[in-house]
């Protein structure tokens, strides 16, 4: 709390930031997507459950954007997954009524590659770590 009144040295975040970032996101585009799948809510039970399964997924794929170490795998197969959503949705649900599904779902994923790419100050552990 010493810092409260000082500007910031460089646009490097720290662990706890960039954690905030990524949180903050989630819960955003989380209600978003609630939102959005309200306009599913005349879609047949077998093709909803297909629209969750299938959005649930994509949204485990985001979230591993900020979670797994392999940054580059995660982000081609959430962008070919979101890319191919209406086609998955069409052909094997039916599912043509949440129009505003993909691209909260782009959005979502972009935000969170966006925070991927701020740089980040050294923790505590990396600090040690370069000083043996």
């Amino acid at each position: 709390m010493a810092n409260w009144y000082k500007m910031p040295p460089s646009f490097r975040i720290t662990e706890r930031e960039y954690r905030a970032n990524i949180e903050g996101m989630n819960i955003v585009f989380g209600a978003v997507l609630g939102f959005v799948l309200v306009g599913a809510e005349n879609v047949e039970v077998r093709d909803f459950i297909g629209l969750l399964v299938l959005s649930s997924a994509i949204v485990i794929m985001i979230l591993y954007l900020g979670s797994s170490e392999y940054k580059l795998f995660n982000a081609i197969t959430t962008a070919l997954s979101i890319a191919f959503l209406p086609y998955i949705a069409v052909d094997l649900f039916d599912i043509t009524e949440v129009p505003k599904l993909q691209p909260t779902l782009a959005i979502w994923a972009l935000m969170v590659l966006l925070v991927e790419t701020i740089p980040r100050a050294p923790t505590p552990d990396q600090i040690s770590e370069e000083n043996e």
